[in-house]
């Protein structure tokens, strides 16, 4: 039978036998909010937590909105024209609310990536500012605080600790680090120095598991709350999308309330039922497929979904490579697990040159290539990343497929097409 996966902007496809197809990667499909505009401005007059917005954010000087970079998909276009005109109705004018990128290690934006994603009404009115990782001169140190028992130093981006007023914004989806996205994390590592992150992530690095989907318990999230106390983060609106990417769930008030709460949403709508672990899995790194930084995730769903000594077929575009920000990620990913926890425990937060952010992601590698093979179509890395990655190439999904099948004769078969965003369960 013929199937498809996302592959960038095009679609890959391959035939497999239909007996042999146990998932095909279903999420639950919650309905949609029928007014999107009405619901954000409930968000606000009802949120979770706090007191209505106009009653905290009424005579502020200097309201500061921190916004995703263009690896997250929250609709802000949509979203920020009917924030800013609530609070114009309250009393508080353009001139005192700006905006900061909250790109956390990733590169700055293009400008044309800053104008869809806030569109052009919010790129005319406002003054928009972007956080850099690398410019240690606008951060400021704020001490330290702890994320279990492992110590996270608070580098913080000054117009942060300025404003009077600090209104984060997001989307809520799994994630391998901080167990779901959303919440405290556009503070850490949105507009933190590199430190600050490596740090946060390394706690993640030192569970059991990948914690994709860990609610509680979790010293990555709890190091990223720490982090946003310490620097004020006053109030969130966070989203939730349905599979088909639109909006089913608005979140908005405290921090870690408001996104609990979203948390639930999430784990509903994205929450692929399987009904056990396949001999194969074929996996798209879409919605993430910008680079391998981000399109690693989704080889972390195919973990959660491929029998031990399975094979991962990979379909990842990656068109700007391995990554930017981050000139060790190579070579982390080349190092078997236990020298990079090793890595881990010996290097401190603080030793830029170490790169610990990258060691992060090369332990969620780590641990996937040691529980299958993993065969990887691509255009964007070359044969130096595939080395480092332990992966094998093939020019199409269909060729990894057949080789696979070749591999395990009568091989069970997986399909994850938004492997990135998917949040697989044995049920």
């Amino acid at each position: 039978m013929r199937y498809s996966i996302p592959y960038g902007s095009s679609t890959a496809y391959f035939d497999a036998p239909d007996e042999s197809v146990i998932f095909k990667g279903e999420m639950k499909n919650l309905p949609a909010v029928a007014d999107l505009e009405a619901a954000i401005w409930d968000a606000l007059e009802n949120p979770i937590g706090t007191p209505p917005l106009k009653e905290i954010a009424r005579g502020k000087k200097n309201i500061l909105f921190l916004v995703e970079d263009s690896t997250r998909s929250t609709p802000l276009a949509e979203i920020m024209p009917v924030i800013t005109r609530y609070l114009n109705e309250i009393g508080v004018p353009d001139g005192n609310m700006s905006f900061l990128t909250a790109p956390g290690t990733h590169r700055t934006m293009t400008e044309a990536e800053i104008l869809e994603k806030l569109g052009g009404e919010i790129v005319r009115r406002f003054r928009i500012y972007q956080h850099d990782a690398t410019a240690t001169g606008e951060l400021v140190d704020m001490g330290f605080v702890m994320a279990g028992d492992y110590r996270v130093p608070v580098h913080i981006n000054r117009r942060v600790l300025e404003a009077d007023f600090v209104f984060g914004l997001g989307n809520i989806i799994p994630h391998s680090d901080a167990g779901y996205a959303g919440g405290a994390k556009i503070l850490q590592p949105g507009v933190c120095g590199f430190a600050t992150t490596a740090a946060t992530h390394a706690s993640s690095g030192f569970c059991p598991d990948i914690p994709l989907g860990m609610k509680d318990g979790n010293p990555c999230r709890k190091g990223m709350e720490e982090v946003a106390s310490r620097a004020g983060l006053s109030f969130i609106l966070n989203v939730v999308k349905n599979c088909s990417g639109e909006v089913c769930g608005v979140f908005a008030g405290d921090f870690i309330e408001a996104h609990r709460r979203g948390v639930d949403m999430a784990e509903e709508s994205f929450m692929v039922g399987i009904p056990e672990r396949a001999d194969i899995v074929v996996v798209s790194s879409y919605p993430a497929d910008i680079d391998y930084w981000q399109a690693e995730k989704g080889v972390i769903g195919a973990y959660f979904a491929v029998r031990e000594g399975g094979i991962i077929i990979f379909a990842a575009p990656c068109p700007e490579g391995l990554a930017t920000n981050h000139p060790r990620l190579r070579e982390w990913l080349s190092k078997p697990l236990v020298e990079v926890l090793d890595g881990l425990r010996s290097h401190s937060a603080e030793d830029e040159d170490a790169d610990l952010v990258s060691a992060v992601l090369a332990v969620c590698n780590c641990r996937t290539r040691d529980r299958a093979d993993i065969y990887i179509v691509t255009d964007g890395l070359d044969d130096l990343d595939i080395a480092a990655l332990q992966y094998r190439r093939f020019e199409s999904v269909q060729a990894a497929l057949d080789e696979a099948m070749k591999k395990i004769p009568g091989a069970t078969i997986g399909i994850l097409p938004q492997g990135a965003i998917s949040l697989p369960v044995i049920r």
